[in-house]
């Protein structure tokens, strides 16, 4: 029914978004607070997209979800989808690419309360969501590492590619 590739791209996706919509309508309040509601919901549903487009563009679904965690606070919704999209970095760029993915998140994520005047408690808030980043571009640079390797094709005379 579902392809492998599907299942792929929008398993982990699924559950993030379930989530974040559910926080979002347990929080959700009437009147004036109700159009925070409202972008907490466009929030949500951008970062949604960034992640389902994050197979063919991994960078560009990361700047699009940090951009989105800065500018909104957001950070109990947005999290998940940061630690994602990080790994998915970590999973398909290069070591180098992945490392300077992985600073960048790390400052962002740490600047963010500093940013919305929001209170700084690094044990209860930024040390948790730091180790968070790390441990997701670890698991990704560890997928990448433990992937099954794909199978070349059999080799025809004098070490060239057999045809079909």
């Amino acid at each position: 029914m579902f392809s492998a590739r599907w299942v792929r791209a929008v398993g982990p996706v699924l559950p993030i978004a379930l989530l974040g919509a559910a926080w979002i309508v347990l929080h959700a309040t009437a009147g004036r607070a109700g159009t925070h509601t409202l972008f907490q919901a466009l929030a949500l549903a951008e970062c949604t997209i960034a992640l389902l487009l994050r197979g063919r563009k991994p960078l560009g679904a990361l700047a699009s979800i940090l951009v989105m965690y800065a500018l909104t606070d957001l950070g109990t919704i947005l999290i998940l989808p940061v630690l994602l999209a990080v790994a998915t970095v970590a999973d398909r760029r290069d070591r180098p690419t992945a490392a300077a993915a992985t600073l960048i998140t790390a400052s962002v994520v740490a600047g963010m309360p500093f940013l919305h005047g929001d209170k700084v408690s690094i044990l209860t808030g930024t040390l948790p969501y730091l180790a968070a980043v790390l441990l997701a571009a670890g698991l990704g640079t560890w997928v990448r590492g433990h992937r099954h390797p794909v199978i070349a094709a059999a080799a025809g005379p004098r070490g060239a590619a057999a045809t079909a």
